[in-house]
């Protein structure tokens, strides 16, 4: 099934892309979820984690957001209020920008998460959906989207962005195992189904923009491709140069698929210390071979007269049939030849490290650190912890955490446990979490479990 996205949809387009340049997104750390030990949740960040005295686990659906962007820019940057409406405005976003920005997001939603203890076996399953997204754009990009470019009659921008976005679906199956009284080592092989994959190729990246002084002539040379499967089916350069076509999510279970798997151990010294470590999505490879594409734009196209109205695209005050009418020749250059394709992507290695100390019977105190790292970075997070159980049914925690963009992180956390449930709400950063319109991170978990 295929949907055509017209030249009258673009300005939606555009401002949805811009709004993206405000979710600021990292690696998907989750610190306080790893800390906050006795909630059965944390067995999907070290497979030898599981709630003491329990036996039987039953883990709701969850949902977790971890995004970032690089320099300091919030929601709010982009918008201004006129009339008592909310105006796309990027002209406070784009003073912001760095010359090279990155936005990273990381989602994981688990949908069933199960566990049992046999003697001292533990077996687990689980099912989670996941994405992973990162975009590296410059400044010159945003700048060409708002301004358009008559400020930059003379100069040559360069706005191909590079992107990585991956979803796939998650089966597993665990087993760990106590060793002795005091230690727990646990592994989980994962199956992995990718249902949508975008992936520019890091050896054609290049869309410049030229205006000559003299004569107003634009210049517009490409050399741009991307691989994609089940989101994007066509790319239409003809009318009004501005067509897409993208496909339904439809790729099924096993179509694209591979394996990766978890480890992890805790180790208990004593009745108050205790450590853990874990590495997860090792291995990991999704293998794309259904529905899977390239595409390639590479021409050059020289135009008399002719400016990119920026603003008045994004506003809808621009005249769609002259503006149509001057993109018309860009088919020319943007015309995207297609050709089946297959690619194999690795998911990025994250680790865990941690310590605990039962301060006192009701208080508890820890420090982690979480590493990631894939084919392009690698990032490190420290955090220290205290959780406090005031009444038998509650737990509270907060974390100080310093990372790769900031050394300022106050989480929080709060664990509510009615009979069997278990309820929970944590972030690693709590004040973005619920100011995100105004913040420059946004990181939390929320989901309930049965435990028996």
């Amino acid at each position: 099934m295929e949907n055509t996205l017209s030249f009258s949809h673009i300005r939606w387009m555009l401002a949805i892309a811009a709004a993206l340049i405000a979710v600021r997104s990292a690696a998907q750390q989750e610190l306080m979820l790893y800390q906050t030990s006795d909630l059965w949740h944390a067995h999907a960040a070290n497979p030898a984690l599981f709630p003491k005295d329990k036996r039987l686990f039953v883990g709701g659906p969850t949902i977790g957001l971890d995004a970032t962007h690089s320099g300091n820019i919030a929601y709010n940057d982009l918008l201004r209020r006129e009339d008592g409406r909310a105006i796309l405005d990027l002209g406070g976003a784009i003073g912001k920008l760095e010359l090279e920005n990155t936005l990273r997001l990381d989602q994981r939603n688990e949908r069933l998460l199960l566990g049992a203890r046999l003697g001292g076996w533990y077996l687990s399953a689980g099912w989670s959906q996941r994405t992973t997204a990162t975009a590296t754009y410059p400044r010159a990009l945003a700048e060409l989207l708002w301004y358009g470019n008559g400020p930059y009659v003379g100069q040559v921008l360069d706005i191909g962005p590079a992107i990585s976005t991956v979803r796939w679906e998650e089966l597993s199956a665990g087993l760990a195992r106590n060793i002795g009284q005091n230690l727990r080592l646990g592994i989980r092989l994962k199956y992995l189904s990718g249902t949508a994959m975008l992936l520019s190729d890091a050896e054609r990246y290049r869309i410049r923009v030229y205006t000559e002084p003299d004569v107003y002539q634009l210049s517009l040379q490409t050399d741009y491709a991307f691989y994609s499967s089940s989101l994007i089916g066509a790319v239409d350069t003809s009318g009004f140069g501005y067509d897409l076509s993208f496909n339904a999510l439809r790729n099924r279970l096993g179509q694209n698929s591979g394996i990766g798997f978890d480890a992890g151990l805790q180790l208990q010294l004593g009745e108050r210390l205790s450590l853990s470590v874990s590495a997860l999505d090792l291995g990991g490879r999704i293998a794309w071979r259904k529905n899977t594409a390239y595409f390639h734009s590479q021409g050059t196209f020289n135009y008399n007269g002719v400016f990119l109205p920026g603003t008045d695209i994004l506003n809808g005050t621009v005249d769609s049939l002259d503006f149509g009418a001057a993109l018309d020749s860009l088919n020319d250059v943007l015309n995207f030849q297609k050709t089946d394709a297959e690619l194999t992507t690795s998911l990025p290695a994250r680790y865990y490290a941690a310590v605990q100390w039962q301060l006192l019977k009701n208080w508890r105190i820890g420090a982690v650190v979480h590493h990631q790292r894939d084919e392009r970075r690698q990032n490190t997070a420290v955090g220290f912890s205290g959780h406090w159980t005031p009444i038998p049914w509650l737990t509270v925690g907060a974390m100080y955490s310093i990372n790769d963009r900031s050394a300022t992180n106050v989480g929080l956390s709060a664990t509510v446990r009615i009979g069997p449930l278990q309820a929970f709400a944590l972030s690693d950063n709590a004040l973005n979490a619920v100011t995100p319109y105004r913040s420059a991170a946004v990181n939390f978990r929320l989901g309930a479990a049965l435990v028996f």
